[in-house]
């Protein structure tokens, strides 16, 4: 039996028009869940996207795997 590899992933906390937090998984440029190998490149990633973010947007990384 193989194990699973750990990776991260970037989630992004939008709230809809009803004041629900709905959590949304960040995917690239062709529509694949953007996962990273490391955790410290996801938490920049998610820092850099939140300071970005002229929404107050929040971002946060989940381990899978």
């Amino acid at each position: 039996m193989s194990k699973r590899k750990t990776s991260y992933v970037i989630v992004k906390d939008y709230i809809n028009s009803k004041n629900i937090t709905i959590p949304t998984i960040i995917v690239n440029n062709v529509s694949e869940i953007m996962e990273f190998e490391d955790e410290t490149s996801a938490i920049k990633t998610a820092a850099m996207f939140e300071a970005n973010s002229d929404s107050g947007w929040k971002y946060t990384v989940r381990k899978i795997g």
